[in-house]
């Protein structure tokens, strides 16, 4: 008897779990891909119906992203999603510039064929994209080309890093490929860094990681003092 109602509050319990984190994933999801706009405000009430759940995971998954810097507490009570600031764009870049630039380095001499064989087809892809454009498959792309990179370095320490600003990168990516129009200069980024990986050159492809990374900080950062900081 003692061991049925154990194993029922178990259950309960992971219930209770998958729950806070399917409604935590879910809010987080529609900031980072651009459905919630910077500013927009969010309403516990709103989002629980939305859901079709209580109040309660919808609260704990807010107080979470609060501390995690997605969104902000009003003046006069409830809460916002944040907006992209200089000094975050500043910070994530120049991380990205030094972690992704070292990772992007050491996959060309640790790649195997089959990756290269991977980030041919994403450029590839990525190309005929060009042609009839669909903004979301082509972020989702761009992300999977840099993953595919990042995982040819073998190194966990180094890929969980990255893995640390991935919300952070899919946001800018969104900013940049759909609202910067940058596409056409991603697609020629990848391919030179596909050449120099093939050709196991370390330095350049590193440099070139670098370049591609200070041209997308320098364009959010430019709209920003513009007072034109996209609304994803």
């Amino acid at each position: 008897m003692n061991q049925n109602k154990g194993s029922s509050e178990n259950r309960k319990r992971k219930k209770k779990r998958l729950l806070r984190e399917q409604v935590y994933n879910g809010i987080k999801d529609s900031i980072i891909s651009g459905e919630f706009e910077p500013g927009r405000r969010l309403i516990e009430e709103k989002l629980a119906e939305d859901m079709k759940t209580s109040r309660t995971p919808v609260r704990e998954a807010i107080q979470k992203l609060e501390k995690e810097g997605l969104i902000y507490r009003l003046p006069r009570g409830g809460f916002a999603v944040k907006g992209v600031s200089e000094e975050e764009v500043e910070e994530v870049f120049n991380l990205r510039s030094l972690l992704e630039g070292y990772a992007a380095n050491l996959a060309s001499t640790r790649i195997q064929e089959h990756e290269i064989k991977a980030l041919e087809d994403i450029v590839n892809m990525q190309e005929a994209l060009l042609q009839n454009m669909n903004a979301d498959e082509f972020i989702r792309l761009d992300g999977e080309f840099h993953d595919t990179l990042y995982k040819a370095a073998r190194n966990n320490r180094l890929y969980a890093l990255l893995g640390d600003l991935r919300d952070y990168m899919y946001r800018y990516r969104v900013i940049i490929l759909r609202f910067g129009r940058k596409d056409r200069y991603a697609v020629q980024d990848h391919k030179e860094m596909l050449d120099s990986i093939k050709a196991k050159n370390g330095r350049e492809v590193e440099k070139l990681v670098k370049k591609h990374i200070s041209r997308g900080k320098d364009l959010i950062k430019k709209k920003i003092r513009q007072g034109q900081e996209p609304r994803i």
